[in-house]
């Protein structure tokens, strides 16, 4: 049964009831094919366990990308591939793709972010938490100011405007009541800066703030959403983000900028869209960058395919292995984000070198580096990856797939969301892998959901998606624990996860197996392109 709401909760679970099922009856699904089988049975709930409790274990600190932490997780991730009998995946045939990175520290200087019109400062806010990791900000710049109030939190507003090269402040009405949950609020609020951000660099922006209701964002007085100035760097330190350095204000700040431009109208009267020229008008952020070069590794493995013809073509299943680290001396253990996955992707490549019959296509795994600080790991290897693209069928990626999606509040119980499991993406680019997955699922039992929260652009997979790679992201939801120090082993499910794990096997089993590869729609393509005149890198049915 496919939901769309954003938990599958008890009425689900009474229908399962009668129609599919239950956990503890998996022996009624139907089988994996005698193929993979064999496989399919090393995934246990106790193996992943043995494999996350390294992963997150105190010694591994929170596995923090440019951290000793990592280092050691990418070791133990490295040493399991090469156990198996993997080959390497990377260039020179090792397990390490090296990701050049520059780890950015930015400073405010007074006063932070101003607005002036000529020698003179018409607003100006002290930028108190700064612009963390920004290298590529434009800072002690004056830019030209484009000012846009609007109620649109998709940001279609800014699509038609000419913006190249200009500051973009948008002051975002919100309508209607914001979610009770803060978590889901936070999401929704989070989603909205995405959209924004996303409108604002496709217009040519070079630096976006955005002025957004206390009651919807989290952010402080001015807080970074977008972290471009951590992409991977080139030897010589540029910074390759390709999206403006984008920072929360509050909507009173929005107002008082309005005020200060000559428009004291109450918010609420105005008369939306409303797109301010300003002629004249300049923003200048000021903030020092501190760089330091980290080292930093994707972990990469392949198992061959069995046929001559089309060994050279990749299923990819990824993971990211970095989590938070260390952060003020407090250990972020990230089991279920991304431990979980990581966990996961050792499992399955495992299950992959044990059966016994290897499928048409070779595997690529991919334990990625620096998803938390701006998907730095992925973006690298889309730029330099280490087989063609084009020979990529299909990208599959697994990142927190360890618990049951939890309310913060016990608006919604773990135990209503024991088969629930996250389907994102597939839909994107190709119907042939959605069918797949949906095909598939059949015998893994799992309620899907489809992405509400807008999580499609913040894993691994993206990247990916972006060139035109058929991808599927499977996410077991979010948890009072997200990014907390208290996201420990104890509270995984380690009888999902495996569940999980084995449903992706076969999945990337059967991409690896069948004759035609995934197509990408190209009406899709040009949707989550942009009308980019760029070929994807999969083929495409018109």
């Amino acid at each position: 049964m496919l939901l769309t709401r954003s938990s599958c909760g008890p009425i689900l679970s009474a229908l399962l009831s009668l129609v599919a099922p239950a956990v503890a009856q998996e022996a009624k699904l139907p089988p994996l094919p005698v193929d993979r089988a064999a496989g399919a049975l090393g995934i246990r709930p106790e193996r992943v366990r043995e494999f996350l409790t390294t992963l997150a274990s105190p010694e591994f600190e929170g596995r923090g990308t440019g951290q000793e932490g990592f280092r050691k997780a990418a070791e133990y991730v490295r040493a399991h591939f090469e156990k198996l009998g993997l080959e390497g995946g990377a260039p020179d045939g090792s397990f390490f793709q090296a990701v050049p990175w520059t780890q950015s520290v930015a400073r405010p200087k007074a006063p932070g972010l101003a607005v002036r019109r000529g020698e003179t400062i018409l607003w100006s806010l002290d930028v108190e938490q700064g612009l963390r990791g920004y290298a590529s900000t434009p800072s002690g710049v004056d830019l030209p100011l484009a000012l846009v109030v609007t109620s649109d939190p998709e940001g279609g507003d800014l699509e038609q405007l000419e913006l190249k090269d200009h500051a973009v402040i948008v002051v975002l009405v919100r309508t209607g009541e914001p979610e009770s949950d803060a978590r889901r609020r936070a999401r929704a609020g989070l989603a909205a800066r995405s959209r924004i951000a996303r409108a604002a660099q496709r217009a040519g922006g070079r630096f976006l703030a955005l002025a957004d209701d206390a009651a919807w964002a989290t952010a402080g007085t001015f807080e970074p959403v977008s972290r471009p100035g951590r992409e991977a760097s080139g030897p010589a330190g540029v910074a390759r983000g390709n999206q403006p350095a984008t920072g929360v204000l509050r909507t009173e700040h929005g107002a008082a900028l309005l005020a200060a431009l000559g428009d004291a109208t109450p918010l609420a009267e105005l008369v939306l869209p409303r797109k301010i020229a300003l002629d004249g008008v300049f923003a200048h952020l000021a903030i020092e960058v501190e760089e330091s070069q980290a080292p930093a590794w994707n972990v990469l493995a392949i198992l061959r395919g069995s046929d001559e013809t089309r060994k050279d073509e990749f299923v990819g299943v990824g993971c990211h292995l970095d989590h938070l680290g260390k952060r003020g001396g407090i250990v972020h253990p990230g089991a279920d984000d991304d431990g979980s996955g990581s966990a996961g992707l050792m499992a399955i490549a495992e299950a992959f070198a044990k059966n016994p019959t290897r499928p048409a296509r070779s595997i690529l795994f991919m334990a990625f580096c620096g998803e938390e600080l701006g998907l730095i790991g992925s973006g690298y290897f889309a730029r330099n990856p280490t087989i063609p693209l084009e020979s990529m069928v299909a990208e599959l990626q697994i990142d927190m797939i360890g618990r049951n999606e939890e309310g913060e509040r016990g608006e919604e119980e773990a135990s209503d969301n024991l088969d629930c499991l996250h389907l994102i993406g597939s839909q994107k680019l190709s119907d042939d892998l959605h069918q797949s997955c949906l095909r598939l699922n059949e015998r893994a039992g799992f309620a899907l959901e489809w992405d509400e929260e807008d999580v499609f652009y913040r894993s691994d997979h993206w990247n990916f998606a972006r060139q035109g790679v058929p991808i599927a992201f499977f996410f077991t939801g979010f948890h009072p624990q997200y990014h907390q120090p208290t996201d420990t082993v104890d509270l995984i499910d380690f009888g999902k996860l495996a569940r999980v794990s084995t449903y992706v096997y076969d999945l990337a089993y059967e991409l690896a197996q069948q004759e035609q590869r995934p197509l990408v729609d190209a009406v899709k393509w040009q949707e989550l392109s942009g009308k980019s005149r760029e070929a994807p890198a999969a083929p495409v049915r018109n």
